[in-house]
């Protein structure tokens, strides 16, 4: 009877433990993040399926490449605002002047580096054909001129995190995504690009005026030299890193469009690629009020260290089980996308590989970036971007599709090592932040 006893008071500890973090998660937003980002990543799935149906494995190359792109010219036009607005919006709690200041001065910052980006952007792609896509192109030259609402929306976003009002920010994503369901695939059907394309620029203005009307507290366009300062040089590192992070998730889908200039191969590889980014959505909606928590507490590395391992544990364990599950269910899921996209399960599971380092690196990133130091993420980042360029164009000539699946995955690997030791050197052990 002891062995019996032992294990229900183990089983009744676990449960309490789980309904405790479960209560925690609740209090702080966490679940509706999580629900919202489910609920998110869910339409965007629902609306791969549909939109591959109707635009075929080449239309969807085509739509991954204008991502891509996207996802990396933004990160130059955001110069870094949205991890330094985050940090100090969250230590600015209570004060809604100093937010103001905070929102005001990274949006006139913003306006200027979104003009010269775009600029830039425009003349690379009516010069080049770097992206060996000119359907992409054209797509491209219409949704660049709304670049500044996307930064915008950036900053907007991420006041909120901030302010820790997680529910408001997942209404917004919410609704969004239901609209772009809702309004994508009609438009396709009938325009074909052109309709995804329109749906697109509504969804930018849109996610806009929603934030906006959010923040109207702390809207403004009030200047603060302090505050320019500190986005020049933790915003510095802040870009830098988020470069050479989006590096290590888009291009391997560039290196496929560009190397074996298929669209209908990148289609296939970007749709595995994609899912297996889509399953950040519950790893990402806990570390999302992680920020703030970490920033207000910079000064207690005991308590912040005792957390970090707690958050590791949970993070791994629900990570690989999450794995294990897709690694199975996928063999059903992506030939609901066409039978083509049958191609799309073996690189997904090697991926799953890299959605597992992922995880934990991101948990990483999210102490170094709320601690101040964007420059550990940035040069620790740089290590495993050098790698993701090397591996994806050695692999990708040798072994196509799976080069580019195990180039990202073992730079994922390689990623958290290095962020793993930068933390508990410079954080935990020389307790060096800022």
């Amino acid at each position: 009877m002891e062995p019996m006893r032992l294990l229900q008071e183990r089983a009744e500890g676990a449960l309490q433990s789980l309904a405790t973090d479960l209560r925690r998660l609740w209090r702080a937003g966490a679940v509706h993040i999580g629900v919202s980002s489910w609920v998110v990543r869910l339409a965007q799935m629902a609306q791969r399926v549909l939109l591959a149906r109707i635009l075929g494995a080449e239309g969807i190359g085509h739509v991954a490449v204008v991502t891509s792109v996207l996802n990396i010219v933004r990160l130059p036009a955001g110069v870094g605002t949205f991890t330094v607005v985050n940090k100090l919006v969250a230590e600015s709690t209570g004060d809604p002047g100093a937010q103001r200041q905070v929102v005001g001065t990274s949006l006139w910052v913003n306006s200027g580096t979104t003009v010269v980006v775009g600029a830039v952007a425009w003349g690379v792609l009516a010069r080049t054909t770097w992206i060996n896509s000119p359907v992409a192109t054209r797509l491209l030259r219409m949704l660049l001129p709304l670049l500044p609402l996307m930064i915008f929306s950036e900053v907007l976003h991420n006041a909120l995190m901030g302010q820790r009002r997680m529910r408001a920010a997942a209404g917004v994503d919410m609704a969004l995504a239901a609209a772009g369901v809702a309004v994508a695939v009609p438009m396709a059907y009938l325009w074909g690009l052109n309709g995804w394309l329109l749906n697109q620029m509504l969804v930018i203005v849109g996610g806009f005026a929603g934030y906006a009307w959010l923040l109207r507290p702390v809207l403004g366009l009030d200047w603060n030299r302090g505050i320019a300062v500190r986005v020049g040089t933790i915003g510095s590192f802040a870009f830098l890193a988020q470069l050479v992070g989006t590096l290590l998730l888009q291009f391997d889908t560039l290196s496929v469009s560009g190397i074996l200039g298929d669209a209908a191969a990148t289609g296939v590889y970007n749709s595995a690629a994609l899912v297996a980014q889509q399953m950040m959505a519950v790893p990402g909606a806990v570390l999302t009020v992680v920020f703030p928590f970490v920033a207000q507490n910079h000064h207690d590395l005991p308590r912040l260290r005792q957390r970090y391992w707690e958050l590791f544990r949970k993070i791994g364990l629900m990570s690989a089980g999450m794995s294990a599950v897709a690694w199975f269910l996928c063999p059903w899921f992506f030939p609901l996308l066409g039978h083509e996209f049958a191609a799309s399960v073996p690189p997904f599971r090697v991926l799953l590989l890299g959605f597992l380092a992922r995880s934990l690196y991101v948990l990483d990133n999210t102490y170094l970036d709320a601690l101040g130091r964007t420059d550990l993420t940035f040069a620790s980042g740089l290590v495993a971007a050098v790698v993701t360029v090397a591996l994806n164009l050695l692999f990708i000539r040798r072994w196509g599709l799976m080069g580019a699946a195990w180039a990202t995955a073992v730079a994922m690997v390689i990623s958290l090592v290095v962020r793993q030791l930068a933390l508990h050197h410079f954080i935990f052990a020389r307790r060096e932040v800022r």
